[in-house]
C-alpha cells in the first residue's frame, strides 16, 4: 500500500463507450465485455483509433489464427498476458505508433532504403 502502484483490476459489465475502451490505460486493467459472435468481437475491437495489442483467450487454434489475422493491432497475445520480449518486434498500428522496437524489424529504422528504376534501351 505504499508507492504509486495500481493493483490488477477486472472491470465487468463494460460498454464500448467507456473511457477504458477508448484509451490505452497501460496498467494491469482487464475490461470484460460480453459478445454474441466472433465477427462481432472482431468488428468491435477494430472499431478503434488505437491498435497496440490484442489479447485472445481460446482453446481453438483455428480461432487463435483467425483472430490474429483479422485484429488490427501490432501485437496479438493468445492465452498469455506476456507479449513483449526482446527478440520480437514490438509496436502498434493506427494511432498507437509506427515502426517496431526489438527483433530484426527494428534494425530497419537505422537503414536508408534506395530504389532505382532504369529504363534500358536495347
Amino acid at each position: 500500500n505504499k508507492g504509486f502502484f495500481y493493483e490488477p483490476t477486472i472491470f465487468d459489465d463494460v460498454k464500448d463507450d467507456f473511457t477504458i475502451m477508448k484509451e490505452e490505460p497501460f496498467g494491469p486493467l482487464v475490461p470484460m465485455l460480453s459478445f454474441k459472435s466472433f465477427d462481432e468481437v472482431i468488428e468491435r475491437a477494430n472499431d478503434h483509433e488505437l491498435g497496440l495489442c490484442s489479447y485472445v483467450c481460446t482453446n481453438s487454434m483455428e480461432t487463435a489464427h483467425l483472430a490474429s489475422e483479422k485484429l488490427e493491432t501490432g501485437l496479438v497475445a493468445v492465452n498469455t498476458g506476456f507479449v513483449a520480449i526482446a527478440e520480437a518486434p514490438f509496436g502498434g498500428i493506427k494511432q498507437s505508433g509506427y515502426g517496431r522496437e526489438g527483433g530484426s524489424n527494428a534494425i530497419k529504422d537505422y537503414l536508408n532504403v534506395k530504389y532505382t528504376h532504369m529504363g534500358i534501351k536495347g
